[in-house]
């Protein structure tokens, strides 16, 4: 997904190491607001939106680069151009199109809108099931090498944990498993080392990290920048009506103050 600005170039170069290296096949997507319902607009009455027509021309443009750049590259690759007359337009084309992930960048620290407004990458990492990469800053490699699984340690997430381990292993990249022990929800060592060992099972090659923290973001930061992981991957829960607007999770809130990739997938129900 782009919008063709410096941060949707810094997602591209994820795009392209990831499509390289899992021989994945890229659509490059990207929605264009128009002042009409421009799919059901008569032609001849294009004509009246020449602004209009004029960006359509340029996204066209943009994208058959983009997608001309990939293929240079080997990778199997296709534009998309999305026409939004209404808010919904992304989310239900991502439905449709069942991709494996999503791939977006998004604004940096500091950006002005009030969370509860919401950037595009934020109504997208509320809204879509799909797992989403959220970029807002150029790759610190040219490989992706280390990947960090921020857990719980609880059942349920160990299948999020094992396609991530499927993943860093096709990737040739290191897979981290953190734990942050806060004090408003303390587990006591010896509970830990089970909860690590049953996560793990027979894995060594996982390297394990436990992380004493007054909050979970705190210890989100700390790990992040004593190991510079290159994707930091979280597994977040459902929310449903006003509550996912007014009460953000750790994902939510870590993707709008943060500066650091992060992989959102969602738990299976």
């Amino acid at each position: 997904m782009t919008d063709f600005s410096e941060v949707a170039g810094f997602a591209f170069e994820y795009t392209r190491q990831l499509a390289t290296k899992l021989q994945a096949k890229v659509e490059v997507m990207h929605i264009l607001s128009t002042p009409v319902d421009w799919v059901r607009l008569d032609k001849d009455k294009e004509k009246f939106y020449p602004e209009t027509l004029n960006a359509i021309a340029n996204a066209k443009s943009n994208l058959s680069s983009i997608v001309h750049d990939l293929e240079k590259q080997g990778i199997n690759a296709f534009s998309s151009l999305i026409y939004s007359f209404g808010s919904e337009t992304v989310f239900e084309h991502v439905q449709n199109a069942e991709p494996d992930f999503v791939i977006m960048g998004s604004e940096g620290r500091g950006a002005k809108k009030p969370f509860y407004l919401g950037s595009t990458a934020q109504k997208v990492l509320r809204n879509i099931k799909t797992p989403i990469l959220i970029v807002k800053e150029e790759p610190a490699h040219k490989e992706i090498k280390k990947i960090a699984f921020l857990s719980t340690l609880e059942k349920s997430q160990k299948p999020v944990f094992k396609k991530l381990k499927k993943l860093a292993d096709l990737l040739g990249a290191q897979l981290d498993l953190i734990f942050i022990n806060t004090p408003y929800d303390f587990h006591e060592s010896a509970e830990i080392d089970e909860m690590f060992n049953e996560m793990l099972e027979s894995d060594n090659t996982t390297q394990h990290f436990l992380i004493n923290s007054r909050d979970a973001e705190n210890g989100v930061i700390y790990y992040a920048e004593n190991n510079q992981p290159d994707i930091l991957t979280l597994a977040k829960t459902e929310k449903s009506g006003l509550t996912k607007f007014f009460n953000p999770s750790l994902t939510e809130n870590l993707a709008k103050t943060h500066n650091f990739p992060i992989l959102s997938i969602c738990l299976e129900e």
